[in-house]
């Protein structure tokens, strides 16, 4: 890297901490600072989607394994776009109309408030470790580029978040989020990607450098992509980060329409990074796996364009801890404190308090990974069926929503001792008990009373489209 990487790299910092002051002059309410006032029209809201879904997983992860496996290692990032695409066809335009902030105040809506305070536990606790395991990736991002210690390159990026999350809300992240969408576009589709190549000689010079298993599309194995689909899609189409930026948008047709395009664009990342994965096994093929994406960087992208690519990584990073901290924030002041104010300062002092735990935890590191697995496996095992059986079956009450729930959780756990935190075997073996438990504590109680099944139903459907061109408004 050269001093014009640098600089280059360091005015893009700048450009987010003058975004969280941009965003402390627009914010002037608690639903522009949580969801930009639900406003956002569809070319902004599409890169608020896409690019609160491509983390550290889905750059540096993505990367690795393209490095490992070759071709077939796309499925891993192509699982997070289904899950989006999956959400944006089947709940994105009726998750507009209902002009909510959190996963849990559905629930609250449909059940009660048991089911609330359920899974905004859950939820929050997910959203903090994604928060944490990005944070830590992004300080051995900055360590490798500035070569300072990983705790210092913590704490600087930390406190870069925090700053401009807490200054303007979501208003701030939206700014930074087509800033970033941008750079990541560029940086990778139209400079990483045709540097690689052009070291290589094309696709037929890649071909002819990697054994044929690298070109095998499901060389990884069927379990492989089977845990992937799992732990993946099914987790980000009830992920509260994801539905935060989904109620963002200023209509139900854009919900629908900018997250589908959002998925699309996923699935062409996850190609980009299994590439650029591959690029490093032939240029590079001593480096430990986990560095592909920035040795190949480093290796091929010509100077001055190194701070571009760099700037893109970071960005990546930045914008899901930035929306993660927020969404959890969210869910702790809105369903589990329940603070009602209208006041901005109780979100923003949420929003520090997160912003720290996250930036401690990260720095202390601990058990975090394997936290993160217990939670994606109890936030997929046990609220994905009630979430999608309160928009599509409307015996479900609330005794079978809370039972499965709990009973589903405890199923999970117990199933992680046998085999493994990281297996999808307790996630099937707790969406196939909340299912089964659902379904008959909800087909042996009462239904919903009538009124609140009215009120639910107006929600959903008084002002909806299924159409992808049709033009709907919501309240």
């Amino acid at each position: 890297m050269h001093t014009i990487d640098y600089i280059i790299i360091f005015i893009y910092l700048g450009m987010i901490i003058l975004a969280g002051f941009i965003g402390l002059k627009k914010a002037k309410s608690k639903e522009d600072y949580l969801v930009s006032g639900r406003s956002l029209p569809l070319p902004i809201f599409i890169c608020c989607i896409s690019t609160v879904v491509i983390g550290g997983g889905a750059t540096f992860g993505q990367a690795t394994n393209g490095y490992l496996y070759g071709i077939s290692a796309t499925w891993m990032v192509t699982m997070f776009g289904v899950g989006v695409l999956a959400l944006g066809f089947l709940l994105s335009s009726k998750l507009s109309n209902l002009r909510i902030l959190t996963i849990g105040e559905m629930l609250r809506l449909r059940y009660d408030q048991k089911a609330q305070w359920i899974s905004s536990v859950i939820s929050a606790f997910y959203t903090i470790m994604v928060a944490v395991t990005n944070t830590i990736a992004l300080g051995a991002c900055i360590q490798t580029i500035f070569g300072w210690s990983l705790s210092t390159s913590i704490l600087i990026v930390s406190c870069i978040c925090i700053l401009y999350t807490l200054l303007g809300g979501m208003i701030s992240l939206n700014i930074m989020d087509v800033i970033q969408f941008i750079l990541m576009t560029v940086a990778i589709f139209f400079v990483l990607l045709p540097s690689g190549f052009f070291h290589l000689g094309g696709i037929n010079g890649l071909r002819a450098a990697l054994p044929d298993s690298y070109f095998a599309p499901f060389a990884v194995g069927g379990m492989k992509i089977f845990s992937w689909f799992i732990l993946f899609t099914l987790g980000l189409m009830i992920g509260q980060d994801v539905w935060q930026r989904v109620f963002t948008a200023k209509n139900c047709k854009v919900a629908k329409q900018g997250t589908i395009v959002a998925g699309i664009y996923i699935i062409l990342w996850a190609g980009a990074m299994t590439l650029a994965g591959m690029f490093a096994m032939v240029l590079l093929p001593d480096i430990s796996s986990q560095n592909a994406l920035s040795e190949i960087t480093l290796a091929v992208v010509p100077s001055g364009f190194i701070g571009v690519v760099f700037a893109g990584i970071i960005s990546a990073f930045m914008s899901t801890i930035a929306g993660t901290i927020i969404a959890s924030s969210t869910l702790i002041s809105n369903d589990i404190l329940k603070l009602k104010s209208n006041s901005l300062w109780s979100s923003r002092i949420t929003i520090v308090v997160i912003g720290l735990v996250v930036m401690l935890t990260a720095i202390k590191i601990g058990s975090v990974l394997t936290a993160l697995d217990i939670a994606y496996a109890i936030l997929s095992g046990s609220i994905f069926v009630p979430v999608v059986a309160g928009f599509f079956w409307k015996r479900a009450n609330w005794q079978g929503a809370v039972t499965s729930m709990l009973i589903s959780s405890v199923v999970i756990l117990v199933s992680m001792v046998k085999f493994g935190t990281s297996s999808p075997f307790p996630i099937l073996i707790g969406i196939v008990t909340s299912f089964i438990t659902l379904v008959f504590v909800s087909l042996f109680t009462a239904p919903l009373p009538e009124k609140q099944a009215s009120i639910w139903e107006e929600k959903l459907s008084s002002e909806e489209s299924d159409a992808f061109f049709d033009e709907c408004s919501c309240k």
